[in-house]
């Protein structure tokens, strides 16, 4: 049933382009991609003084996603991207969870529009920002948070595009029910300086109606010639703990280094740290629990045997620590990607 109605809607939007093929489209497909990813994965846990080494490994299939963009008259976009097999996200087992973002764009003016609907919480920082296809190995604040909600954003671009505002205000990530009263306010800033990029926020994220936990992120971005290495530092406080900085921290820099055209080389290393309270407390940050220290490198490659870079092979290990225990895993995995459009267009 599920799939059937995703069908029918692509059906829709087809048939709408098509009726007006001699006249300007009310309705246009610009975009259809299938993101497909497979892995496998070796885990080997060294154990400390009372964990015994084990060893898990196995082939899973990571990411099987659709996503579509597309006009409608010309003041209206609308943007979808529905994961097909994931486990459902967030406190509710519908179809809808399993959704990253579903939302129209309204532009009032070439510079200002406004965004409604499922949307990306607007949390800066580039692990954040990257398609969760395209991450290996996260630190533990990207691999607990719930980052897409409904919501709505009032947006403003630059004439020259490299700078872009936004203010936005959604579900809290940390709801565990419909209609919690619960809201996200964040403040957000994508800078381009030429070499030099930035993913900059400000966020007040409610945990419990009338108590929040505030974000500020520091997304730094370098790109030159075949290089791009980025720095991200988010500091995470209540106003009910005693130190506002540097006790409940997440950081992250990444490098990717290509090689000709077909290779990337890259490197990450991640760092979260909760010393804001003691364990076993009611936690003010539900995503990087109290006492929480850990840390991970990782090393690997990527290798596009096509031009068009739609089909990936990645190999890459990491090792990471928690608590005085090391776990080291390598995964072998091949991602590709179907431009659907064009291949209905042929």
């Amino acid at each position: 049933m599920r799939k059937s109605l995703l069908i029918v809607a692509l059906g829709f939007l087809f048939i709408a382009q098509a009726y007006s093929q001699e006249k300007k489209p009310i309705f246009t497909l610009d975009n259809l991609h299938l993101n497909t990813r497979a892995d496998f994965t070796v885990d080997y846990n060294m154990g400390n003084d009372t964990i015994s080494p084990s060893s898990d490994h196995g082939f899973a299939g990571k990411y099987l996603v659709v996503a579509l963009d597309g006009t409608i008259g010309s003041k209206f976009s609308y943007h979808l991207r529905q994961r097909l097999n994931t486990p459902n996200i967030g406190f509710a087992n519908t179809f809808f969870q399993g959704t990253d973002w579903a939302y129209l764009n309204w532009n009032f003016t070439d510079n200002l529009f406004l965004s409604a609907g499922k949307q990306v919480v607007a949390i800066g920082g580039w692990e954040y920002d990257s398609n969760p296809i395209d991450i290996y190995y996260g630190t533990e604040f990207w691999n607990q948070v719930c980052c897409y909600e409904v919501g709505a954003s009032l947006n403003y671009v630059t004439n020259s595009g490299k700078h872009h505002l936004l203010l936005q205000v959604c579900n809290s990530p940390f709801i565990n029910a419909a209609m919690q009263s619960i809201y996200s306010y964040n403040l957000m800033w994508y800078g381009d300086f030429g070499h030099f990029k930035t993913s900059y926020s400000a966020n007040m994220i409610e945990y419990t109606q009338g108590k929040f936990i505030n974000y500020i992120s520091l997304g730094n971005k370098l790109m030159f010639d075949g290089v791009e290495m980025y720095l991200d530092v988010l500091n995470r406080a209540s106003f009910e703990q005693e130190h506002f900085f540097g006790q409940d921290i997440t950081a992250i820099f990444g490098i990717g280094v290509d090689i000709g055209k077909k290779w990337i080389v890259f490197a990450k290393a991640g760092y979260d740290y909760n010393q804001a309270q003691l364990p076993n407390t009611d936690p003010y940050d539900f995503y990087v629990e109290p006492g929480t220290k850990v840390d991970f490198e990782s090393v690997g490659f990527e290798f596009y045997p096509m031009e068009s870079r739609n089909l990936r092979l990645h190999l890459c290990g990491s090792h990471t620590s928690i608590d005085g225990a090391s776990k080291f895993q390598a995964n072998l995995g091949l991602t590709w990607k179907v431009d659907l459009l064009h291949a209905i267009k042929k």
